[in-house]
């Protein structure tokens, strides 16, 4: 009986470990999420939440968490897609992208950590509804 109760103790335990790990990875997803999405309002990206189905669908579609370059109208506007923790896009100016990299030159120096803007990615989305500011 006793070693029963050791490979069942031991199983628990590893169960256990296992979880504890997914939730710090989750949790450390969630805050790198949210820190960029500061530094993203502080550089002068607008944001609009993902309000209907529809554009809730959109966004899902899309890459998630990452810049992507959108070109309209002969202008660049730099996108951030965020389906999951905000339900929201962010979009910005090449003036709100440079502060934007500045910021986390200043914030996080590390290489890895830099974000890049995926040129391409978002050309095919349709962003007519969603009313960024046009004068960029």
């Amino acid at each position: 009986m006793q070693p029963a109760m050791n490979t069942y103790l031991r199983k628990c335990f590893i169960v256990i470990g296992i979880t504890l790990v997914s939730v710090a990875c989750v949790k450390s997803t969630n805050q790198r999420a949210m820190e960029t999405e500061r530094l993203l309002a502080a550089s002068g990206f607008e944001m609009r939440l993902a309000d209907t189905p529809e554009k809730l669908t959109h966004i899902e579609a899309l890459t998630q968490r990452q810049i992507l370059v959108h070109q309209s109208k002969g202008k660049l506007l730099y996108v951030y897609v965020d389906a999951e923790h905000c339900q929201c896009v962010y979009a910005g100016s090449a003036q709100a992208y440079r502060r934007y990299q500045s910021l986390i030159r200043e914030n996080r120096p590390s290489v890895e950590d830099r974000r890049e803007a995926d040129e391409g990615t978002a050309r095919e989305f349709d962003w007519g509804d969603w009313r960024f500011n046009q004068s960029w």
